[in-house]
């Protein structure tokens, strides 16, 4: 899904032998000078069965409240490795589910933070949350805690759906949940969706899409059900259902996007739709759209990432390191006074220049290609092999007018922007060698 190049399963290098530590502190010369925070909190009251989070379901109250408490442990035995002048634009709570832990927790590493570093004027402090654990004196704690943006993981409005997935019903309906937090607020309030589960039909789904824009969000996020049994055991309970095929898949996803621009939202990349005041849609008129793994945002509040919690990923402009997956593992290491960097990868020269291809494309529908390769320390025999192979990768793109390729820039006509990831992909070099790999989604 390109939410980082090169993907996370090719995050296989071990971070002492990369030298994690001169790597954390590289990122204070090399890259944004600004900090994003991302904190997982992996635990779910239960297991939705479509999820493909790293989550941890079942854990006692003793082992989530003792997680919690490591979050701002591990974060003092990152400190010695970053410069403090360096402001924080950007945290965010993802999971799991943040929102069904001790809001106490979520307040302490949130200061804690504070504490340490300076906050941007205009820093985004966001939550995930899940609905069914939210009602309006939850929306209120979380904006006196300093959150100021929402998402909400609504999924699907139709019970039937949500029974056969197991997603629990929303305390408040989507209209509601977006007003309140609009009361309190909150800017770039989101809705999530999910097409392609069980038991959906366009028509159902037709019914999803038009509660979701009555609610009137500020943005929306559209994704396909990424079916993976192999690798999420748990989603192989709903194959006992019927389950939309691929063209079906495919006309529910331009059903629902064509509904979303006819009202006026700006389609933000491959998946994601916001309102035209919106900070996206304004970053993305300016050509400043940034993604990482937590979605789409504004490349002058995106900063290097450095994430806590179990499986976290810190994304750097060098390189990127992720933490023990499993909980158990994690607190382990925390607790010994230990960093616990599992796996790792360092960028070379190629994959800066790659990675910037990729996310032009995936950001703005268009790439500067050779000027990014010029801004880049390349052997000139790499780039020239480079081009070529891009190319011819591209040929049936540009043959069916999907994409026009003229003195080094490359431009995705509009209709062909749900292909963006097919095309970024003729710029990945590596996408070739993912055969063996751990293979986790395909673009539909």
């Amino acid at each position: 899904r390109y939410t980082s190049y090169p993907p996370a399963n090719f995050f296989t290098q071990d971070p002492r032998e990369m030298n994690f530590g001169e790597l954390l502190s590289s990122s204070n010369r090399i890259g944004p000078k600004n900090l994003s925070f991302y904190l997982h909190v992996p635990f779910c009251p239960r297991r939705c069965l479509f999820c493909g989070c790293n989550t941890e379901i079942g854990r006692s109250g003793a082992f989530i409240r003792e997680y919690m408490d490591l979050l701002p442990l591990e974060f003092r035995l990152l400190l010695p490795y970053l410069d403090r002048s360096r402001p924080v634009t950007q945290i965010h709570f993802g999971g799991g589910t943040p929102n069904a832990v001790s809001y106490a927790s979520l307040d302490v590493m949130l200061k804690a933070i504070a504490s340490e570093f300076k906050l941007a004027p205009n820093a985004e402090v966001a939550i995930e949350c899940d609905p069914a654990l939210i009602l309006p004196p939850k929306l209120e704690d979380l904006r006196g805690m300093g959150f100021n943006r929402v998402s909400f993981g609504i999924q699907d409005t139709n019970p039937r759906v949500r029974e056969a997935v197991r997603r629990s019903s929303p305390r408040m309906a989507p209209l509601d949940l977006v007003r309140n937090s609009r009361d309190l607020g909150f800017f770039g309030i989101n809705l999530d969706l999910i097409y392609g589960l069980p038991l959906q039909t366009p028509g159902s789904f037709r019914d999803t899409v038009m509660d979701i824009l009555n609610a009137d969000p500020d943005r929306i996020s559209l994704f396909p059900y990424a079916h993976v049994p192999w690798v999420k055991g748990h989603q192989s309970e709903l194959e006992k259902y019927p389950m939309p095929d691929a063209a079906t898949r495919l006309r529910m996803a331009a059903e629902s996007r064509e509904a979303f621009l006819r009202r006026g939202y700006v389609a933000i990349g491959m998946d994601h739709f916001a309102k035209p005041d919106d900070e996206l849609s304004r970053a993305k008129a300016e050509g400043a759209l940034h993604r990482n793994f937590q979605g789409y945002c504004v490349q002058t509040r995106a900063g290097q990432v450095h994430a806590l919690g179990a499986s976290g990923i810190t994304q750097l402009h060098c390189g990127y390191l992720q933490n023990e997956k499993d909980a158990d593992r994690y607190r382990a290491r925390v607790q010994a006074g230990e960093l616990p960097f599992a796996t790792g990868y360092r960028m070379t020269p190629e994959d800066i220049a790659v990675r910037a291809i990729v996310n032009q494309h995936l950001c703005n529908g268009s790439a500067d290609v050779e000027s990014t390769l010029d801004s880049v320390d390349l052997a000139s025999d790499w780039k020239t092999r480079y081009r070529v192979e891009s190319a011819d990768k591209l040929v049936s793109f540009v043959m069916d007018g999907f994409v026009s390729w003229d003195n080094g820039k490359v431009e995705i006509a509009e209709e062909a922007l749900p292909l963006s990831r097919l095309i970024a992909a003729a710029f990945d070099p590596r996408h070739k060698a993912s055969a063996g790999k751990p293979e986790y989604s395909r673009a539909l």
